[in-house]
């Protein structure tokens, strides 16, 4: 894998990972149906920011993690590849927890909240408008799995967006000796550095009048 294909190819999957977690956020993740003697029966349906709010500050990770990806080099970029790899995991750790049963105290919570959460789908004026009552009875829960799915993608490309740098980092830009000047070159050397000495050295050494054996 070449220079420009480390950069590019770690930076590219973080960002879609990023718009893949932020969009997974946005999306419906469980529709509930609650029921009490009451109001009788509400309907509330919860997104993935709700149901899972990790998924925006790891979205928001992924997007920080683009700069250090773009910048570090060496084991540096070893370290922040491993650090990439955990958010991975973490997303992943997400997508398992919302596969299987869902836990309905926790839904029953989510949805009888006095904040905004429950409220969901009970727009301006609606009969609903208020929270489901915490005596209310959850009757029915679905869950949709393009949400979840999205977040597996999103995974998927954080790890591999680390496995790159952690298997090939990025090479740290070398010094052309080319271009450094003589006096520059003497200097290295009376401080002990390695600049070995090239023909046009000698000529340049020359132009300037000075005895290139001196």
């Amino acid at each position: 894998m070449n220079q420009r294909s480390r950069l590019r190819v770690p930076v590219v999957l973080l960002l879609v990972a990023a718009a893949l977690l932020w969009i997974a956020s946005r999306m419906v993740w469980l529709d509930v149906v609650a029921f009490n003697d009451q109001s009788g029966e509400a309907r509330r349906s919860l997104t993935g920011g709700q149901w899972q709010p990790a998924l925006v500050p790891l979205a928001v990770g992924a997007v920080a993690a683009v700069a250090a990806v773009a910048l570090v080099r060496g084991t540096g970029a070893r370290a922040v590849g491993a650090v990439v790899t955990v958010l991975g995991l973490a997303t992943g750790a997400l997508l398992f927890s919302a596969v299987g049963d869902v836990d309905t105290a926790r839904v029953h919570s989510s949805i009888t909240s006095e904040e905004e959460l429950g409220r969901t789908n009970a727009g301006p004026g609606a009969t609903d408008a208020s929270a489901v009552p915490e005596w209310s009875e959850i009757t029915e829960v679905s869950a949709r799995s393009p949400g979840p799915a999205l977040t597996g993608a999103g995974a998927l490309a954080l790890i591999t967006a680390g496995v790159v740098p952690m298997l090939w980092p990025a090479r740290r830009v070398q010094r052309d000796d080319r271009y450094v000047t003589p006096a520059a070159r003497r200097g290295a050397a009376e401080s002990g550095e390695a600049a070995p000495d090239t023909g046009r050295d000698l000529w340049q050494e020359l132009d300037d009048g000075r005895d290139p054996t001196g």
